[in-house]
């Protein structure tokens, strides 16, 4: 296997005989390494269903921005949804050298660009972005509708709020207007009740509206993993309103808690961070008053999280659901 990507033009493979080394490794890699773009985790090590899971997990935990390729002897069905749990990024058979090499290529170039649409539309892909309040989307993903805007895609925000609890609900609807424009995104904003948006069937119809409208190719919207009830209730009724979508994510919030754990990050230039900055400033009523949109924090934080994608600037995604399959053997049906 080593052998195998180091003639397929691998500068470093580090090969492990355990999980604990495994784990230790992409923990603090060995130099020169400074971070890994991919692992691959072979299941003859240690094998079972439940623990595969387990390993994928504490691998995401400890090494968020180095997706996983399992190889499996013989994977079936069991398997491969096991490593679907632990979020591994593909699967292959062990006896296949070029299935590998394919597999680690294709996650390299997803991991350069995490929303790249297989077979989009000839028109440009579509995303649809889902947030509780207005500036919300701007703070969470501003950058990557940006970037996205300016390089072909139609890209939709869906603020399901007036926000009446942070102002006069008539200026947040104008300076939302505004922010969208600097990003380069269509607008459309619902009327749901600010502090108290419930999951309920009127909330996931209200987003399958805008599903219907959209069709888009990638939905982003809140996290799970947030203290604030409005994000929790939109995460949820949007994971059911997006089910037939191909691909949904997760952007971070200011209330996000340390139980959210980005798997992709989307490289921003200086311009996408300056015109997501510009976006949120264009919120005047909030940024003002608001200490977690003071610039520098923003700035810093892109900042931080562009250690995981070897880039200056980036924003995180938490991966949810993909329609990339990741194995459907058919002899596990027969």
């Amino acid at each position: 296997m080593a052998e195998t990507l180091r003639s397929h033009g691998a500068s470093h493979v580090h090969c492990v005989g355990s999980v604990a080394d495994f784990l230790s490794a992409g923990a603090v890699p060995p130099a020169p390494v400074r971070l890994w773009d991919v692992a691959v985790w072979d299941t003859g090590i240690s094998g079972d269903d439940a623990s595969l899971t387990a390993l994928l997990d504490q691998w995401r935990t400890g090494v968020p921005g180095a997706p996983v390729v399992v190889s499996d002897e013989a994977p079936s069905t069991r398997r491969a949804m096991a490593a679907l749990r632990g979020r591994a990024a593909d699967m292959v058979e062990r006896g296949d050298p070029d299935g590998l090499v394919a597999a680690v290529a294709r996650v390299l170039e997803n991991r350069a660009d995490p929303l790249r649409v297989e077979g989009a539309r000839q028109a440009g892909p579509r995303m649809l972005v889902v947030g509780a309040h207005p500036d919300d989307v701007e703070i969470g993903a501003g950058g990557i509708i940006h970037r996205r805007a300016h390089g072909g895609w139609g890209i939709t925000i869906l603020t399901l709020s007036g926000g009446a609890n942070g102002g006069d609900p008539d200026r947040r609807r104008e300076e939302a207007h505004r922010a969208a424009e600097v990003l380069g995104a269509h607008l459309i904003m619902e009327n749901l009740p600010d502090g108290s948006i419930s999951d309920d069937s009127a909330t996931v119809r209200t987003i399958e509206r805008a599903v219907a409208e959209v069709d888009p190719d990638v939905v982003l919207v809140h996290s799970e993993s947030d203290t604030h009830q409005d994000h929790r209730a939109v995460h949820r009724a949007t994971l059911v309103a997006s089910r037939q979508v191909a691909r949904l994510a997760c952007y971070q919030s200011p209330s996000a808690t340390v139980a959210y754990q980005p798997n992709r990050f989307v490289e921003l230039s200086e311009a996408d961070l300056e015109a997501k900055l510009s976006a949120i400033g264009a919120h005047n009523s909030q940024a003002a008053s608001r200490w977690y949109l003071e610039e520098e924090l923003l700035r810093s934080t892109a900042r931080y999280w562009g250690r995981f994608s070897r880039t200056r600037y980036a924003e995180p995604l938490e991966l949810v659901h993909d329609n990339t399959p990741l194995g459907y053997y058919p002899a596990d049906h027969a």
